[in-house]
C-alpha cells in the first residue's frame, strides 16, 4: 500500500506542472461577470464589453464604481490625445489660416473635454456621482462643440480624422455616462 501511494505523489508532482502549463495556455476569459452585469445595462453593450476588457485594470475590478472610473480613464486618455493631434494639425495645416484656427479651436475644446474628465475622476473618488456625471456630460459637449465650431470659423468642411475621434469620445462618454447612471 505504501508503494502505491508513493507512486501516486510521484505522479501528481511530476506531471502537475505539465498540466499547469497546458492550463495556461487556454483562450482569453470571457468577460467577467461585473463587466457583464453592468453593460447589460448600457446602450452599447458589446462596445462596453470591449471597451473594458481593453483595460486589464478592468478584470481586477470589484464593483460598479471601479469600472466607471476605468471608462472615463479611456475617455480622458482620447481627449488628451485628440486635443495633442488637433493642437499639431494647427501648427501644420496647410490649408487656410481659418483652418487653422479650426484645429486650435478643437485643441482646446479637447482641453476642456480632459479637465472636466479629471473632474469627473475626482468626483467619482468622492463619491458624487451626480457631479461625474455633469463633467463627463460637459466633455461629451466640448467634443460636439469642436464639430461646430470648427466648420462655422474655418468655412472647410470638418475633416474625416477629426470627426472619428470625436465619435470615439462620445461613444467613451456614453459609456462612461451609463455606468455612472448605476451607482446610486
Amino acid at each position: 500500500m505504501a508503494s502505491f501511494l508513493y507512486s501516486l505523489l510521484f505522479f501528481f508532482f511530476f506531471f502537475s506542472p505539465f498540466l499547469t502549463c497546458s492550463l495556461a495556455s487556454s483562450p482569453p476569459p470571457s468577460p467577467s461577470s461585473l463587466i457583464q452585469s453592468t453593460c447589460s445595462l448600457t446602450s452599447n453593450y458589446d462596445f462596453c464589453v470591449a471597451t473594458l476588457q481593453s483595460d486589464p485594470h478592468s478584470l481586477k475590478a470589484n464593483d460598479v464604481r471601479s469600472l466607471s472610473t476605468i471608462a472615463v480613464k479611456m475617455a480622458s486618455a482620447t481627449a488628451k490625445s485628440t486635443s495633442k493631434y488637433a493642437s499639431a494639425q494647427a501648427k501644420n495645416a496647410t490649408e487656410a489660416a481659418a483652418a487653422r484656427s479650426g484645429f486650435r479651436t478643437c485643441a482646446e475644446k479637447y482641453g476642456n473635454a480632459g479637465e472636466a474628465l479629471r473632474s469627473a475622476l475626482d468626483s467619482l473618488a468622492g463619491e458624487n456621482y451626480d457631479y461625474a456625471y455633469v463633467h463627463v456630460s460637459a466633455a461629451q459637449e466640448y467634443a460636439s462643440a469642436c464639430g461646430r465650431l470648427f466648420q462655422r470659423s474655418s468655412g472647410v468642411g470638418y475633416p474625416d480624422a477629426m470627426a472619428e475621434r470625436e465619435a470615439d469620445l462620445k461613444r467613451l462618454c456614453g459609456t462612461a455616462l451609463d455606468i455612472i447612471s448605476q451607482l446610486g
